[in-house]
């Protein structure tokens, strides 16, 4: 499963980031990107879930997180 990571400013004005998974995000941000989706009056594609994922990277300038083999 992929996770990405994303920066953000905290309350502090310091730099914070969060790594969250595929699952993660699709939890959170589906049903909203879903509903949106499709009231903009769009067919909503088998490939939905990626899609709303592609976005969601996009908008968040998200960095996929990649475990290195030691």
């Amino acid at each position: 499963m992929r996770q990405w990571r994303i920066v953000y400013t905290g309350g502090d004005g310091a730099d914070c980031y969060e790594v969250l998974s595929e699952n993660q995000i699709l939890d959170y941000y589906f049903p909203k990107w879903f509903a949106m989706y499709a009231a903009s009056g769009h067919v909503v594609p088998d490939n939905a879930e990626q899609m709303c994922l592609d976005d969601w990277v996009l908008l968040h300038s998200a960095i996929e997180e990649i475990e290195y083999e030691q």
